[in-house]
């Protein structure tokens, strides 16, 4: 087992942690960060999710579970609501808050990685 990889895993967990004591660092429970992140993966694949795909997440939490926290992620301003051309359909589309989250938790996986 490769004990330089484990080491690089447990800086960047503290690395994480320090920065989540920051004021600026968003505060958000495990299912509000698997949200942030599937619908991050999904605007960087240029294929953003309709809010009805969220809502079928089963593997994340019950609908009703991931329709707060949602909410609670606009709210927070880490997501915004993009209609199509006819307003049917809803896109749920990261903001440049959500932006700058991203980059705060890759900062810490170079500084992590870096540190020799």
């Amino acid at each position: 087992m490769n004990r330089h990889f484990e080491e690089i895993f447990f800086r960047f967990q503290r690395l994480v942690k320090a920065a989540q004591q920051l004021p600026s660092f968003p505060q958000l429970d495990a299912i509000e960060e698997k949200l942030l992140l599937i619908i991050g993966f999904a605007y960087q694949n240029k294929a953003p999710l309709l809010v009805g795909e969220l809502l079928s997440q089963s593997g994340v939490a019950s609908q009703a579970t991931i329709h707060g926290r949602l909410a609670m992620l606009h709210g927070k301003q880490l997501i915004k609501w993009q209609s199509d051309i006819d307003g049917r359909k809803k896109y749920a589309i990261p903001t440049a808050k959500a932006s700058a989250y991203f980059s705060q938790i890759g900062e810490c996986v170079s500084r992590a990685a870096a540190k020799k």
